[in-house]
């Protein structure tokens, strides 16, 4: 019979070793576990947390990957952590929450969200989802009825694609200590609502009103001057947003021309650039307003001179120095106006993604801007701007 020598056992046990460490190493095949009829959220999330069956879940193995196949609704109680890497398809359904507990809680893990509108049972008042020591990416995620978007600690957070979570600026979604934060939101284009404004109103932006100029007839309450209302008034249009970059208005007839300036509170009757085309009254904007033609004199023929905003060259990132005047700036988060430059300043508005403003003056961190007649600081993260 043959007999292996001690060198060829060492050899034959070393090569076993080998291989034994040799398929360790391979990567374990990820599952997919389908949400259906049979496999509800909590059994799904507990196969692939511990790589086991639960009830009607398929075996997780791995990075799994959750696949939601209709509109869920998880049953009351707690929801187990994601605790192993985890990939959520959710196939643009839909997950009806219970208000009392985040949906999704990650602990040391990494989970990506995709596709998924998740609904609260009654409004949340606490956040939507935790990650402690982890790392959350939601992409194309809408979350509705709630207050509080992430709450993390030491962990990395990602939004990205068309999300909205809670209805929050992109400033607002995550709040917590450590870690980081990436949000890219898509910058929807300005409404327009200056060339429909109707009555025969014509109204002309530098850059055209598609760029974030905003308009609204109004009557007697919207000017609220009775002095202005007494005269007899034809016709008014508040006009707002990026005003700056120079807006003509004229209305389809002659008369006199009012500008109530939103920038003083109350607003003030005021000069404004007026002149006439053919039969028109026309009044040129670089600041917001309303617009009041009134009976009496027609205003001159002669034009204005005026030019588009101006930019200056780029200055440095570092220090607090104040921005030359008229630097347009525009915003691609939802962004709170508040009373200060601190996260501590009280709340006085709220500037929308897609704004195109002028900032008369910055700090290395908050930007000064004039937004539907209040003046106050958004932060700097959501603004791109040009000077």
């Amino acid at each position: 019979m043959f007999k292996l020598t001690n060198v060829a056992k060492k050899r034959v046990l070393l090569a076993l070793i080998l291989s034994l460490l040799v398929v360790a190493a391979w990567p374990v095949a990820a599952a997919n576990i389908y949400i259906d009829y049979k496999c509800i959220l909590k059994e799904a999330l507990e196969a692939a947390n511990k790589d086991k069956d639960k009830d009607g879940c398929e075996k997780g193995s791995g990075d799994d990957v959750i696949i939601l196949t209709r509109d869920d609704k998880p049953r009351s109680g707690d929801l187990p952590s994601v605790k192993e890497n985890l990939v959520f398809e959710g196939n643009n359904h839909t997950i009806n929450a219970d208000r009392n507990q985040p949906v999704f809680e990650v602990n040391g893990a990494h989970l990506t969200v995709k596709n998924l509108k998740v609904e609260y049972d009654g409004k949340r008042n606490h956040a939507a989802f935790r990650v402690t020591d982890g790392r959350l990416t939601l992409i194309n995620v809408v979350v509705e009825n709630c207050k509080e978007g992430v709450k993390q600690t030491n962990s990395h957070i990602t939004i990205k694609g068309d999300s909205d979570i809670c209805g929050l600026p992109a400033d607002e979604i995550v709040e917590g200590s450590g870690g980081s934060i990436d949000i890219t939101l898509p910058v929807p284009p300005p409404v327009d609502t200056c060339s429909g404004i109707g009555g025969g109103i014509v109204v002309t932006a530098t850059y055209g009103t598609g760029s974030g100029v905003q308009c609204t007839k109004v009557g007697a309450d919207g000017i609220g001057i009775q002095s202005v209302i007494s005269a007899g008034f034809i016709d008014a249009v508040d006009v707002w947003g990026y005003v700056e970059q120079g807006v003509e208005i004229c209305f389809p007839q002659l008369g006199s021309i009012a500008f109530l300036d939103a920038s003083t509170s109350p607003r003030s009757v005021t000069t404004v650039s007026s002149y006439r085309k053919g039969n028109s009254a026309c009044a040129h904007l670089t600041r917001a307003g309303i617009v009041v033609l009134t009976p009496g004199q027609a205003p001159s023929e002669s034009l204005p001179v005026v030019s588009p905003p101006t930019s200056t060259q780029p200055t440095s990132e570092t220090g607090a120095a104040p921005a030359s005047a008229g630097c347009p700036i525009h915003t691609t988060g939802h962004l709170y106006l508040r009373a200060a430059s601190s996260l501590q300043g009280e709340i006085i508005g709220l500037v929308p993604r897609g704004s195109n403003l002028v900032s008369p003056t910055r700090t290395t961190y908050w930007y000064q801007v004039t937004h539907r007649g209040r003046t106050g600081w958004i932060g700097h993260k959501y603004v791109r701007a040009n000077c």
